[in-house]
């Protein structure tokens, strides 16, 4: 009979070590002081439609940087803090860094007022590296720094992580509990690697967590995945490798339906420029409504589009769209599915909801119906909220009301739209 017992003995043993190992990894987990993130924005780059030669003329205001900054006083910034958000997620451009001798230091000495009048007003920071692709008059952007997008790989990496290195070392003595720096928005990598073990984005997180741990122990960092910065890019990561550090945030972005979200971009005459006005959740896309959008859309491509070869392709491109769309099955259950996915993820490696941030979700909203535009904001952030998440819409939008992806309805007194505010849970 004690033989017997002891089988039981030892797994109730062995349940209480690991109760108390969990409880001694959760409470030195609780000992890093970093922000209690819950509900923010963005603050949208103006810099990155500034291009290297009119950045380093010397008639450009280069001490208001990021350019928001000549255009926002402090009260406004107050205004919107009392709109109901506790963080902003501050997105900064890191390649005029690179154009111009001797311009890191101002800079970077222009990006901590923009934080310190950030948390002046109430608000925690996020400090987002948030480098865009290579553009002929803006060289060193996303594709340079991560060797993508048809770039070979370069020095251009090590030069990027002698900044990250910088910005560790500015914010290391402010505010643990008002500042995090992320290390980089959605880095394009990874797209064609079919298994995880071919990965490159991996080790360059690694490296990247290195080069601010060496120099800024307990600031908080903000970790992402490739692909993009998406929620499937972050699931490729194993984050157990970092487990000895206690002060990370791991973030993803989400944009579904990207049918919805991205349609009617100006910049970009794919077939989600011409599909507008789709409804949300997809199952009210029925045969009706979709032969009446699909009309519109080839209708546009007719006024907009003078090839005969190219409106043929386009045209294909909308039927198919169309069709993905349809079948896709879109709504709350899809988002609830992927949200899954990501706190089984969390679980798995030992990182507590709290530490998981929605860093970006929105909607450009030129060609889309508001209630839609409205309902597809509400479910993301519910979504995240029942998980246990932080979120950061975006955009703020402190250039033009009612406007892209930003949600403000009056930038001089920092009102967010009604149905937006009502759909962020902020009314």
């Amino acid at each position: 009979m004690a033989i017997r017992a002891f089988p039981r003995l030892w797994s109730r043993l062995r349940g209480g070590l690991a109760a108390l190992l969990a409880t001694v990894v959760l409470a030195g987990s609780a000992l890093a002081d970093v922000p209690a993130l819950k509900r923010g924005l963005n603050f949208e780059l103006w810099q990155h439609w500034t291009n290297r030669t009119e950045f380093l003329a010397p008639a450009y205001d280069r001490t208001n940087f990021p350019d928001w900054q000549k255009a926002v006083d402090d009260a406004r910034l107050v205004a919107l803090r009392r709109q109901g958000f506790d963080f902003v997620r501050l997105n900064v451009d890191p390649s005029p860094f690179f154009w111009g001798e001797g311009r890191s230091e101002p800079l970077l000495a222009a990006v901590e007022r923009a934080v310190s009048r950030l948390i002046a007003a109430g608000f925690a920071v996020v400090i987002d590296l948030h480098p865009v692709p290579d553009m002929e008059d803006r060289p060193f952007g996303l594709h340079t720094i991560l060797g993508t997008g048809g770039v070979e790989p370069s020095g251009a990496f090590a030069r990027y992580l002698t900044l990250v290195r910088a910005f560790a070392t500015r914010f290391r003595d402010h505010p643990a509990d008002k500042v995090a720096l992320e290390l980089m928005n959605e880095p394009d990598q990874d797209w064609f690697s079919w298994v995880a073990a071919t990965d490159r984005w991996p080790g360059q997180l690694a490296e990247l967590h290195a080069a601010a741990r060496a120099v800024a122990p307990r600031l908080a960092l903000v970790m992402t995945g490739a692909r993009g910065g998406g929620f499937e890019g972050l699931l490729r990561l194993d984050a157990r490798r970092f487990a000895s550090d206690d002060a990370l945030v791991w973030s993803f972005h989400y944009y579904e339906p990207h049918a919805v979200t991205h349609s009617g971009l100006p910049w970009e005459k794919g077939a989600a420029h011409f599909l507008t006005k789709l409804p949300y959740p997809a199952e009210k896309f029925d045969p009706v409504l979709r032969r009446r959008l699909v009309s519109q859309a080839k209708a546009r491509v007719r006024s907009e589009i003078v090839g005969a070869d190219k409106r043929a392709e386009l045209d294909r491109e909308i039927d198919t769209a169309a069709e993905a769309y349809a079948a896709s099955g879109a709504g709350p259950q899809t988002v609830a599915r992927d949200f899954d996915r990501v706190a089984a993820w969390a679980a798995a490696n030992g990182v507590p909801p709290r530490r998981i941030l929605l860093g970006e979700f929105g909607v450009y909203q030129d060609a889309v119906d508001p209630a839609t535009r409205a309902e597809i904001v509400r479910v993301a952030r519910t979504a995240a909220e029942e998980k246990g998440f932080a979120w950061a819409i975006y955009t703020a939008g402190l250039t033009r009301a009612h406007s892209s992806f930003g949600i403000l309805g009056d930038t001089a007194t920092m009102t967010v739209e009604e149905p937006i505010a009502r759909a962020l849970g902020t009314r």
